[in-house]
């Protein structure tokens, strides 16, 4: 972890490991990548993300099923240079967060590097760590994108053994590499899914984009507009007469405005949208 001046952490290095590096590794690397940039803008550059394989495909192209996934961003530069590469001891070392596909990859990444236990986890073990957080150690996170994610890394580790155990197909994205694009969807809903957790907790999504206005029908009739300035009150109703303005408080004037309210839950940008939702 490289440091700043006044001792905060500039980078936050995090670290995806599948089998192959050509299919569940390098899509979470990519999206997670594409997902920061639609949230956090310039700051998306203070995280490092990579990816490798325990048993590398050396070399490899992504595979194409999975790569499609990515939907609009597949034809990125930096997903068309993509080569699959074994998972060197470094990198593990030099990561802040250290997520597998399986258990079987977590027992492989602490079996050559044990220090690392405290960083790593399977993806989804990360993300059901996180969703068992307290929402008031949650508020109190800092908001400093890099503090804030060290500080949920903490908060999972401090969480291991407090939640109820699952299965080890609970914990594990299944591999697509032999199925067809159903399965590359599947397992890329798995990725996105847990991925968004963190990202959630990181970062507000960023609000989703207005619909354009919807036309008028050709060759109907516009409605004639009421007499007066404005619409007239609907039929059956009551009239309300509009309240009367408000003197401003002298010691208002200089208040910030109140922060924007959080995305509605599932709802997100297409900036934010790699994996299409189903219909």
């Amino acid at each position: 972890m490289s440091v700043g001046t006044d001792g905060s952490p500039e980078v936050f290095r995090m670290l995806f490991v599948c089998t192959g590096n050509i299919c569940r590794s390098p899509f979470a690397q990519f999206h997670t990548r594409f997902l920061l940039g639609a949230r956090l803008g310039p700051w998306a550059r203070a995280f490092a993300v990579h990816s490798a394989g325990t048993s590398a495909v050396r070399g490899h192209g992504m595979h194409d099923d999975t790569r499609a996934r990515l939907t609009s961003r597949r034809d990125h530069p930096d997903v068309a240079a993509f080569a699959a590469r074994q998972l060197p001891d470094r990198d593990v070392l030099l990561a802040d967060l250290v997520l597998t596909m399986t258990r079987e990859h977590r027992s492989t990444v602490l079996g050559d590097v044990p220090k690392a236990l405290p960083t790593t986890f399977t993806l989804r073990e990360f993300a059901r760590l996180l969703r068992a957080a307290d929402p008031a150690e949650v508020a109190a996170l800092p908001r400093h994108p890099v503090r804030r994610a060290h500080a949920l890394v903490t908060l999972a580790r401090n969480a291991r053994g407090t939640v109820p155990a699952v299965p080890a197909e609970e914990d594990a994205v299944p591999d697509p590499v032999s199925g067809g694009p159903e399965a590359h969807e599947a397992a890329a809903r798995v990725v996105d899914g847990s991925l968004r957790v963190f990202l959630d907790l990181l970062v507000t999504p960023p609000p989703p984009r207005p619909l354009p206005p919807r036309p008028f029908p050709p060759g109907a009739a516009r409605p004639a507009a009421p007499a007066g300035s404005g619409p007239g009150p609907v039929p059956g109703s009551t009239p309300v007469a509009p309240p009367a303005p408000q003197q401003r408080a002298p010691q208002d004037a200089a208040a910030p405005a109140a922060p924007a309210a959080p995305a509605a839950p599932g709802r997100r940008s297409g900036a934010d949208e790699l994996v299409p939702e189903r219909s």
